[in-house]
């Protein structure tokens, strides 16, 4: 294959837009300018595209003439089947990089998505009887550690791979037993015990012990990860049998049981099998319904755990190919949602027999502003004029798709979510009230990743149409933490899976958007009052305290809540065991085609 991106190479130095039997005047010099390489390198190059039938040679003759290099083979019918043999052997980042660097002008691009569509869906595998789902993603999943992980990609695959000790059954709020069947605590919940099932292996086929779970806490505690907030009130974690863990708390907190059912706190092997951080996390292994086959080159393949203690998943295998989110656009790619049934069935219509399902859980949109750097948002009046530019109802007409309603909360409310609000300002208006307040005009950043571009060039307008200049900055989602210090406005969104702990998660995680942009003496409070929330028995008095931190935010106007999104998906009836879990993907343990 290295030969024929050679030839590519030199097609689109040389020939441009012609096609096959395409020719031009090239020097030895500038063959080997082209491929990177010495001359007597180029010239091996030469021979062997010439050998393959891919070129004609015709050296010049005599000091001045140059050569002539003449291209057999049509760039665009070459390039479309390279990229589709390096997709067909699972090398996906390769086949788009190809596509990226070789198909400008050519409608290879195009072609290869369309090609890639019809791949995804649920298919049996010919010759061996196994049920496969291939889903595309156009996120990338940053990392596979429970400990590390921020967005909700990240957090279902982890789900899929690794288990906690409880789970929280989403349906009716209640906790289950998963790793540990029996739990107990004392009377100010500052201790709590797990007892552990026996026979729960890794997908490298030794047992769970008290021991795995210990490291795992402790990993939490002292590693300096991310999602160590979890453990901020851990005194210590001891095994106290092979079957028995205990933990003993700081202070009380009535949520730990929501705590150990969250993703975060999925239990590892004790020292990572040995292996350092960067060799486990290549291939991690868990005791989840699905183990890793194998992650690379923009793939992630899970088959099958045949010894999962909660009874074998129905699907064989489930293939994730991440897709460049700008090719995805360009061509108009189906999300996955549509394709979790036969490629052929793609058509999405009642009429057709699809149902539509949504989510209990939700995701909420918000504006962060950035209160550790100087510019216009240190002052309260201008944050609350850009707040009352944007007209909620006005952003779900206009962009429509998954927005569902205005948020006034981390949560919705119960009465009045689709109301329109009463104090939204026209663009004149919200000049004359800047004009007031002493706004000088200068420019605003306002920042987000890929996913969220609509929105934040819709608030931009609206802003610019009162008379503040916006620059809007699209950063990947493992960037925009580099370029917070840079910014002014950030448009960011919190999936709840569950209520209480996602809400401290979304305050206390480092790293967190919320905690890096708020003021310090706000997040030093919104911890404290936290504290005070697991302390309390009653969830009436917790619910209280965060209504109370919802006021404050809303109150010094460091934080505009947006919209509330939920997440809806289509199935075909042949598709069974569809439902979507609370981080808006389908659970893949269950799924079955009739």
């Amino acid at each position: 294959m290295l030969a024929l991106e050679r030839y590519l190479t030199l097609y689109n130095r040389f020939a441009g837009a012609p096609g096959a039997g395409a020719t031009a005047e090239a020097s030895l010099e500038q063959v080997a300018e082209a491929l990177f390489c010495t001359e007597r390198n180029a010239k091996l190059v030469i021979r062997k595209l010439t050998e393959e039938g891919l070129i004609d040679w015709q050296a010049g003759r005599g000091r001045g003439n140059r050569s002539q290099i003449t291209f057999r083979e049509d760039r665009e019918k070459l390039l479309l089947d390279l990229s589709r043999r390096y997709a067909e052997d699972g090398e996906y980042n390769k086949a788009f990089h190809l596509l990226q660097s070789y198909g400008e002008g050519t409608g290879a691009n195009e072609k290869f998505m369309e090609w890639m569509s019809g791949s995804f869906g649920f298919r049996r595998q010919p010759g061996k009887e196994a049920d496969v789902l291939r889903l595309p993603i156009f996120k990338t999943i940053m990392t596979l550690d429970p400990a590390d992980f921020v967005y909700s990609l990240c957090s279902h695959m982890i789900q899929q791979i690794f288990d906690r000790l409880v789970l929280l059954d989403e349906s009716t709020g209640q906790i289950k037993p998963a790793i540990a069947h029996y739990w107990e605590h004392n009377e100010d919940a500052t201790v709590w015990t797990f007892h552990l099932r026996k026979g729960v292996l890794f997908h490298g086929g030794h047992e769970l012990t008290a021991e795995d779970v210990v490291f795992t806490a402790e990993r939490l505690r002292n590693g300096g990860k991310r999602n160590s907030w979890i453990m901020r009130s851990l005194e210590q974690v001891e095994a106290v049998s092979e079957r028995i863990v205990r933990f003993r708390l700081v202070r009380p907190n009535w949520l730990f049981l929501k705590y150990a059912s969250s993703n975060v706190m999925a239990i590892l092997p004790a020292g990572l099998l040995g292996l350092s951080e960067e060799q486990f996390w290549k291939l991690p292994s868990g005791t989840g319904p699905f183990q890793i086959d194998e992650w690379k080159d923009g793939r992630l393949l899970l088959g099958a755990n045949p010894h999962y203690y909660q009874s074998r998943a129905h699907l064989d295998q489930v293939e994730i190919v991440h897709v460049p989110q700008t090719e995805a656009i360009k061509a108009g790619m189906t999300s996955w949602q549509q394709l979790i049934c036969d490629p052929t069935l793609r058509d999405v219509t009642a009429e057709n027999g699809w149902i539509q399902i949504e989510s209990r859980s939700l995701c909420t949109s918000l504006l962060s502003w950035n209160m550790k750097k100087a510019g216009p948002q240190r002052s309260e009046t201008f944050r609350r004029i850009v707040n009352r530019l944007i007209d909620r109802h006005a952003m779900i007409r206009e962009l429509s798709g998954y927005r569902d309603f205005p948020a006034r909360g981390f949560f919705p409310e119960l009465l009045g979510a689709h109301e329109p609000e009463t104090d939204s300002l026209g663009p004149d208006e919200a000049s004359r009230l800047l004009l007031e307040a002493g706004y000088d005009g200068t420019p605003m950043s306002l920042c987000s990743h890929p996913g969220h571009a609509e929105d934040v060039n819709w608030i931009a307008d609206r802003c610019r149409r009162a008379g503040i200049p916006v620059e809007v900055r699209i950063e990947a989602p493992y960037t925009i933490h580099h370029v917070l210090d840079e910014i002014d406005l950030l448009f960011h969104a919190l999936v709840f899976p569950e209520e209480d702990v996602s809400l401290i998660e979304g305050c206390e995680q480092e790293g967190s958007f919320l905690k890096e942009l708020m003021s310090p003496e706000l997040s030093i409070w919104t911890m404290e009052s936290f504290d005070q929330a697991l302390a309390s028995e009653d969830p009436a008095s917790r619910k209280a305290i965060y209504t109370a931190i919802e006021e404050r935010l809303k109150g010094e106007a460091q934080v505009h809540f947006v919209l509330h999104m939920k997440f809806h998906t289509d199935y075909h009836p042949s598709l069974k065991g569809v439902r979507i879990n609370s981080l808006g993907w389908i659970d893949f343990k269950d799924i079955f085609r009739t």
